[in-house]
């Protein structure tokens, strides 16, 4: 007696009842299968069903349609991806009911470049707004070291000089570590040995620890230690040379118009009295390609404790007057 199989291919073929629940393997496409265990029937050699007509997969062809979409890339790019992928699963396990491997391929392949031209588009965009957040994280930087410069002031009664000096007027320690007591640094300023200059062996230890308000994060470089925030020392700026402290009404020409601290791509170490002098100030600023960390311009403290954007094509003698303190020029921003 003789049992009837009919593979997923389409072919029926006779199997003995002795192989029901066995495997068997189909003589048409080899596809190993189960014999079910059916009711005996009666002798046929070979019977093939309609053989069946194959027909295209409906995601291969969305995966084209979404990845013909190129003006919407963004947007359809990664699903033509997905569903080309989902079809050609489909095709390999349909046994030949299924066919668009091409469709699916070139879905694929035009997803691919939608979403790298998506990418490429949005690469600018994304770069400005990171820079326009660190930009904006360095206005942070300058705000609240120009408020602690006030801070400093109500408590003595002037700005902080451009360095902390011994008895016989020699620098030791920078502006930098004098205002740390109103930065929240308390503890940092009270490690300072403040009779010692910034590279005793006690004081440069401290250079490691330079509080994150002194990096500006636009700044790659970011060596340890070392940062861009300097003032301008100068007989006619806001920290003169021979370290007299300076009181508001010292500031003739106005605390608005008057610059306290700017950015440099010359670092120095943060503890050290080390800080742009006028005379190369001027020009540094003037042409801007080497001043600031951003985009067309550098970022300014002034005085009044507000932050400006300088670009980079700022006019000398605008400048001029904006570093001294009582030149008699006020500087108006444009």
């Amino acid at each position: 007696m003789s049992l009837f199989v009919t593979c997923e291919c389409g072919l029926r073929f006779k199997t003995p009842e002795a192989n029901a629940g066995r495997r068997a393997l189909c003589p048409g496409c080899g596809r190993e299968l189960i014999v079910p265990l059916l009711e005996p029937a009666e002798e046929v050699l070979y019977i093939r069903d309609e053989p069946v007509q194959p027909v295209v997969s409906g995601k291969a062809l969305a995966s084209l349609v979404a990845g013909a979409l190129l003006p919407f890339a963004c947007l359809s790019g990664l699903p033509a991806i997905l569903l080309g992928r989902h079809a050609l699963r489909d095709i390999d396990q349909s046994a030949g009911r299924l066919r668009g491997r091409g469709l699916a391929v070139a879905g694929i392949v035009l997803g691919l470049i939608g979403c790298a031209a998506t990418i490429l588009l949005l690469m600018p965009a994304i770069r400005s707004a990171r820079e326009a957040a660190r930009r904006a994280q360095c206005v942070g930087n300058l705000s609240q070291i120009g408020l602690a410069m006030h801070i400093y002031h109500g408590a003595h009664g002037y700005f902080p000089p451009a360095a902390i000096t011994d008895r016989n007027g020699r620098p030791l320690l920078s502006w930098r570590v004098a205002i740390l007591p109103h930065l929240d640094s308390s503890s940092l300023y009270n490690d300072f040995h403040l009779d010692e200059p910034w590279d005793s062996p006690h004081n440069l230890p401290l250079l490691a620890r330079m509080p994150a308000i002194y990096a500006c994060p636009s700044d790659t470089t970011r060596n340890p230690g070392l940062t861009g925030y300097q003032a301008v020392v100068g007989s006619a700026t806001a920290f003169t040379p021979d370290f007299k402290p300076l009181r508001f009404e010292d500031f003739t020409d106005g605390l608005m118009n008057t610059l306290l601290v700017g950015e440099s791509r010359q670092a120095v170490p943060w503890t050290k009295p080390d800080d742009l002098s006028f005379d190369t100030a001027l020009p540094l600023f003037g042409l801007g390609s080497q001043h600031g960390y951003h985009d067309n311009g550098f970022n300014v403290l002034l005085a009044d404790g507000s932050v400006r954007f300088l670009k980079k094509v700022i006019a000398l003698n605008v400048l001029r007057a904006l570093l001294t303190r009582n030149g008699g020029e006020v500087w108006c921003e444009g």
